[in-house]
């Protein structure tokens, strides 16, 4: 299966994010292929500004898949997942809006219609592929790694359409497809870890990661599993000023990876703050 792939800015500095990623998707030939030129979309910080070029940036991004015959736009970044469907939704909605885009894209001769689809690559991973198709991967028995899935805030909200809004059980279902398991209620998998606020108001965000790592540590976490790069740093970075006990954030690829069988060079968990051992799982 082939995808029109939309890396994001973060993807190649995070912690293995790209590297792991580029592994599973080989093993699991879901082929994401870089969409050309591509550019960054702003994230939620420039998208609060309402300017015409905060919407002209993903509007670009979802454009050159246009043009390059890409149906679908996969991202592996709730900030840009949530930045390109809010930026669809809203042309979607304002003609004015769209022919205003459409009027500043014209001039290196691309178009914005709106019919490319936005996905996440985790939700492509459960949604297209068949759990037997990835179990029949899996080489390292992962049954003793209790895992809490940390979905963010952004990657369903405030659409729903992807899984429940509060009570999301997309990435658990995959985490125990790899024979690990989950926490029978970890409520803190929704909740914000303060986003890009962590480094000007950092006294306010850190009780924000103190309650998602906590919570993963009193059901019993070993691990927690991310779907985003800056969720991934904040409550693995963040973890020195919580006084509590540490616990590795792994990207939900990683976590693949782990469970594949594949090395820790190859899944860069070496770039881990909190550091995951093998001998956890």
């Amino acid at each position: 299966m082939k995808y029109g792939f939309f890396p994001g800015c973060t993807y190649k500095g995070s912690a293995g994010y790209k590297e792991s990623t580029e592994a599973v998707s080989q093993i699991l030939h879901t082929e994401l292929v870089e969409i050309e030129g591509w550019n960054c979309c702003g994230a939620t910080s420039y998208w609060s500004l309402e300017d015409l070029p905060a919407v002209v940036l993903p509007a670009r991004v979802m454009a050159l898949a246009e043009k390059q015959d890409f149906k679908e736009v996969v991202n592996v970044c709730n900030a840009c997942y949530s930045t390109l469907r809010k930026a669809k939704d809203k042309l979607a909605e304002d003609e004015k809006l769209m022919a205003q885009v459409n009027d500043a894209l014209a001039e290196e001769d691309l178009t914005y219609t709106g019919s490319t689809k936005i996905r996440h690559y985790m939700e492509v991973l459960v949604n297209d592929l068949d759990p037997d198709d990835i179990k029949k991967h899996v080489k390292v028995d992962l049954e003793a790694l209790t895992v809490a899935p940390y979905y963010g805030c952004q990657l369903n909200r405030p659409w729903g359409d992807m899984d429940d809004r509060q009570h999301p059980v997309m990435m658990d279902r995959l985490i125990e497809t790899l024979g690990a398991s989950v926490p029978a209620d970890y409520s803190a998998k929704t909740l914000c870890c303060g986003a890009s606020h962590m480094m000007p108001y950092e006294k306010n965000c850190l009780p924000l990661v103190r309650r998602i790592v906590d919570d993963a540590l009193f059901k019993g976490a070993r691990a927690i599993s991310t779907v985003c790069p800056l969720c991934q740093f904040n409550v693995d970075a963040s973890q020195s000023g919580l006084n509590l006990p540490d616990i590795p954030v792994l990207f939900f690829t990683q976590l693949l990876g782990l469970a594949f069988g594949l090395g820790e060079k190859d899944l860069q968990l070496k770039k881990l703050l909190v550091p995951f051992k093998k001998s956890e799982g």
